[in-house]
């Protein structure tokens, strides 16, 4: 699946949507910067790329209302962050099981898969039950959907 990041309102790796047309790629897995460090979430890109392409976007929403108008927008799935508190992890799982939580062995995940989260962003094995993982590493994981083009810096940026 083919990574492309957005800063400052616009698709960073390629001039236009028509360009990724080109490539004929049918989904994407698209990384918010501007979601992620200035809680501005891209609502209307997301709603562009989805007229074209099944998207994922990993903008590491922290209410239920991103969430869901993240969904609304056209995500087929949605990149939630491992630091979440319980009672979030337990909101989003019940406006939808289409979540992925970045994935760290730690009381979060676990929670999140004990709750019904079956998906995971990963670089390694998941000690945990899922169904699906989307693979930013440089190795094999099981039932996993490899992300080519994902930035090595986008692991290492702090959320707000």
């Amino acid at each position: 699946m083919l990574c492309i990041t957005v800063r400052d309102k616009e698709i960073v790796d390629y001039e236009s949507i028509y360009q990724l047309l080109k490539m004929k790629v049918d989904s994407l897995f698209v990384i918010d910067y501007d979601a992620i460090t200035k809680r501005h979430l891209n609502f209307d890109l997301y709603d562009k790329l989805s007229k074209f392409f099944e998207i994922t976007v990993m903008n590491y929403p922290q209410t239920e209302s991103d969430l869901t108008d993240t969904i609304i927008n056209g995500a087929s799935n949605v990149v939630i962050n491992n630091n979440l508190t319980y009672r979030t992890i337990k909101t989003f799982l019940a406006v939808t099981e289409n979540i992925a939580m970045n994935y760290s062995y730690n009381d979060t995940c676990i929670y999140f898969s004990e709750n019904g989260g079956l998906m995971f962003l990963a670089d390694r094995e998941i000690m945990l039950p899922y169904k699906i993982a989307y693979n930013y590493g440089g190795f094999d994981i099981k039932n996993s959907i490899k992300l080519t083009n994902f930035p090595d810096d986008v692991m290492n940026i702090k959320s707000q």
